[in-house]
């Protein structure tokens, strides 16, 4: 009788400490380094922070990152592609847009979860873009899956 009242009780406390952990586990999952939610807009005019990216990678979007010299004369219609892009309908939630104007650097290329830097300096058109952002994006849109089929 005693054996079988310690296995209950073992049996209970093991059975706590597994559902605790497994709430502790999600709960630590959910949420970023420091306990709270990195929240970005679509488009952020300046280069993210090592943070940023991290939040916004593991929300499963991909970031555009565009940054540019302020003499550059063909940037502006490229910038204003990706604008665009990032707040159609079809794309919104899945893509952040992270431009800026640096004399010491440039970027233009695109980030997702599997930490691929696809190049897209050769990319001119919505077009273009939609293909390599299907291609390479973790968590894909209506619009792509369709594409897929």
């Amino acid at each position: 009788m005693k054996t079988r009242r310690q296995s209950l009780f073992i049996s209970i406390f093991i059975a706590i400490t597994m559902v605790g952990s497994m709430i502790g586990f999600a709960t630590m999952r959910a949420m970023p380094e420091g306990g709270k939610r990195i929240e970005l807009p679509v488009v952020v005019n300046k280069i993210l922070t090592p943070q940023e990216k991290i939040a916004a990678l593991k929300s499963g979007k991909v970031i555009i990152e565009f940054i540019y010299p302020e003499n550059c004369t063909t940037c502006a219609g490229k910038l204003d592609m990706y604008e665009k892009f990032v707040n159609s309908k079809e794309f919104k939630g899945y893509v952040i847009l992270s431009y800026s104007t640096s004399e010491n650097e440039t970027a233009d290329w695109m980030l997702n979860l599997n930490g691929d830097q696809i190049n897209l300096s050769s990319i001119n058109d919505t077009q273009s873009l939609k293909k390599m952002f299907c291609k390479k994006a973790i968590i894909k849109p209506d619009v792509c899956i369709l594409e897929e089929v």
